[in-house]
């Protein structure tokens, strides 16, 4: 017995045929020699899982079928006996199988057949012919491998493939690739890639660099080996000509393909993209965030990059300038002509301080109406030139919506390196020197100063001491008599604030009350000032009155009235015995708010004096706005009378003024007998200075409303 084992494979990856199948047989190969199998074939061959069946070559008849082919086709074994093998193939496919039958070549080969299920279902198959002996005759033997999973697998892997390509092809970057044993040849060149080379990509796939980048085939040559020698990934970006003219940017990523098990070639992946609109958002996200929107000048964050690399270099032989620059009084052309006519006005201040500007200097604006500007050549000489030019060229008018509007400007100067090496500390400088240049009246420039520094240090540490104050209640009240002018009698007392200070004793309010203005520390001492006065005067005899001062920080305080209210009536004190002196700048403050609150403390019964009369910018119509109770006359008035025929000519009217408003009149700043004879003369109500009585500690204020201490009698009192 001799086992002959079948064995064939389906190509593309298909599962091979083993069909073991023994007949007795002669040493010969000839088929006709086979005798008819045995029960073992039957047995091998009805359970074999390939389905296979015996047919006759002349009838065509299955002669034997087995069970794997009865489950794959669907019929049943009566229904086999009664077939042919043409009836399980499609019509066309019938003459090709009888010509295969007839002329044997169908036999000992693989054939690709379409067969039909029982269902009528067609189907692709692959069968496997052998020529045997079969019951005394010659048969044919066929082996049948259903392909539908296979092809099916294969169609999933060409419409992955397809599908695949499509994707590549359609990505919104450029991909390629190159074989690197072909001299660099593409083997991919995506849509992309065609419209950034701007070429068709079939023109390209197969050629290398010298027909798409001519002018970088030995670059891209060079980097393409280093990538493969170095086994890198190498990300660049370089400039492209584009056809039409310009050029575009493009952003390349290259890295060789990691080397498969049965691939010999090397190939190389590129990824690119245009990023030459990228870039340029790129770059105006950069000038936005170094660039004022308005004027368009650098901002602070570039003057201070800008500032801080010149301050470090800076020598005495090539030093720098930094100048603040601040526009005079804008917060007014703002209020009245609206913020569109104030952001016109710092555009055309740009305009005009780039005009001025060398190569290498810098103007930047750093916010609101501040602007700084970096000489690159800042010695004393030049730069000194240089603000006098500023304060010229913004002296000329400014045309605002058809108006012409004047404004002046203050500058502050510092330099490198003769008043810092540090740009921090030279911002600071010229910073303080801003500050000198508007506390000398504006319009002006000031170059830095040792005494700026230290009078800024002094504030600082007078300001903390002055909140230590506050909390520690440091603080007491002086009183300056006020005299009836005709009579000599005493009628009542200015209460005047003074700082005990433990270290520097008695601090005038001169030197404080401007501090506690700027810090808002006014309000809680106003507030004490106020009710310490009325409490202490509440002590005193009927008829004497208490002046009390109001800043203009409390009248934009929204709580004066009911700390009016509250200290009247904690200490007792009638309100017709309380004066309220105010200054003409509370008008100037807010005249919409201050008039009512104004109206207001009148309807409480309270008095209200005007002070310092004469100073302001439009007394009169403060006047016709609100019937004062009392006018103070300043005592620049009183000082100068002796002499200025002027100042006398003041003071009459003022007498004039009190009386046409139903106003007492009262004189400060007397000093001498000449000054009170001639001011009684003159008809003012009351008087008040040093030769009457100097601001006094509470117990002598106290002992002269009883008596114990006389006022200063003068001519014929």
């Amino acid at each position: 017995m001799i086992l002959i084992l079948f064995s064939f494979f389906s190509y593309n990856g298909g599962v091979p045929f083993q069909f073991p199948i023994r007949f007795m047989a002669s040493t010969t190969t000839n088929p006709d020699d086979f005798h008819a199998p045995n029960d073992d074939f039957r047995s091998l061959f009805e359970t074999h899982p390939s389905p296979m069946w015996v047919y006759d070559p002349v009838t065509l008849r299955f002669l034997i079928v087995n069970d794997a082919a009865h489950d794959l086709y669907g019929y049943s074994a009566e229904a086999f006996a009664r077939m042919t093998v043409l009836d399980i193939r499609p019509a066309t496919e019938r003459e090709r199988m009888v010509s295969a039958v007839q002329g044997r070549t169908d036999i000992e080969r693989a054939e690709r057949w379409t067969h039909l299920k029982a269902s009528g279902e067609p189907f692709e198959v692959l069968t496997y012919g052998r020529e045997v002996r079969f019951d005394g005759g010659n048969a044919i033997l066929a082996i049948v491998q259903d392909r539908t999973e296979v092809n099916a697998a294969r169609r999933q892997v060409t419409d992955a493939r397809s599908l695949l390509d499509s994707i590549v092809d359609n990505l919104p970057v450029g991909v390629f690739v190159k074989d690197m044993e072909d001299d660099g040849r593409y083997v991919l060149f995506n849509r992309q890639s065609a419209t950034i080379a701007e070429m068709p990509g079939r023109e390209i796939v197969g050629k290398t660099d010298r027909v798409v980048f001519r002018d970088k085939t030995r670059f891209f040559r060079e980097q393409d080996k280093r990538v493969l020698e170095e086994d890198i990934t190498i990300t660049f970006e370089e400039v492209i000509a584009k056809k039409g003219g310009g050029h575009r940017l493009l952003k390349t990523v290259k890295r060789a393909l990691p080397a498969s098990e049965g691939r010999q070639r090397r190939y190389l992946l590129g990824i690119s993209q245009d990023v030459t609109e990228e870039r340029a958002f790129e770059a105006r996200l950069a000038h936005l965030a170094m660039h004022d929107a308005l004027t368009g000048l650098p901002n602070r964050a570039a003057f201070a990059d800008h500032i801080e690399s010149h301050a470090a270099a800076a020598t005495a032989q090539t030093p720098i300038a930094l100048l603040y620059l601040d526009v005079d009084h804008f917060k007014l052309i703002n209020d009245s002509k609206g913020h569109a006519a104030g952001d016109a006005l710092l555009c055309q201040v740009a305009r005009r301080l780039k005009m001025l500007l060398e190569e290498g200097d810098l103007v930047a604006r750093l916010g609101g109406d501040e602007f700084a500007i970096v000489l690159k050549s800042g010695d004393c000489g030049r730069t000194g030139r240089f603000a006098e030019q500023l304060l010229a060229v913004l002296s000329a008018p400014f045309d605002l919506d058809g108006s012409n509007e004047h404004v002046t400007c203050s500058i502050g100067v510092a330099l490198a390196p003769d008043h810092a090496g540090d740009a921090d500390v030279l911002m600071r400088h010229a910073d303080l020197a801003l500050y000198a240049a508007k506390e000398s009246g504006r319009s002006t420039y000031r170059f830095y100063e040792t005494e700026m520094r230290l009078e800024v240090e002094r504030r600082h540490q007078l300001i903390a001491e002055l909140r230590d104050a506050v909390e520690k209640r440091q603080f007491e009240l002086h009183y300056q008599p006020i005299v009836q002018a005709a009579s000599g009698e005493l009628a009542g007392f200015e209460a005047l604030i003074r700082w005990h200070h433990p270290s520097r004793g008695l601090v005038a309010p001169m030197e404080f009350i401007p501090l506690a203005e700027e810090t808002g520390l006014i309000v809680p001492i106003g507030e004490w000032v106020l009710r310490e006065a009325c409490r202490v005067a509440a002590g005193w005899p009927g008829h004497l009155k208490i002046a009390v001062n109001l800043s203009v920080c409390q009248f934009r305080h929204n709580t004066l009235l009911a700390t009016v209210v509250s200290a009247l009536g904690d200490s007792g004190l009638q309100a017709q015995r309380l004066e309220i002196e105010i200054t003409e700048s509370v008008f100037l403050a807010d005249v919409e708010q201050s008039l009512p609150l104004l109206r207001a403390l009148k309807e409480l019964g309270l008095r209200i004096a005007i002070d310092d009369f004469g100073t302001g910018y439009s007394s009169f119509s403060y006047l016709r706005a609100f019937a004062f109770d009392k006018i103070k006359l300043d005592r620049s008035f009183v000082a100068g009378m002796e002499s200025d025929p002027g100042n006398l000519a003041i003071i009459r009217a003022v007498v004039g003024i009190g009386s046409g408003f139903n106003a007492v009149t009262l004189a400060e700043g007397i000093e001498t007998e000449e000054q009170l004879q001639r001011l009684r003369r003159e008809g003012f109500a009351e008087v008040q200075g040093y030769l009457l009585g100097k601001p006094m500690p509470q117990a002598d204020a106290e002992r002269m409303t009883e008596g114990d201490v006389p006022l200063r009698r003068a001519g014929n009192w």
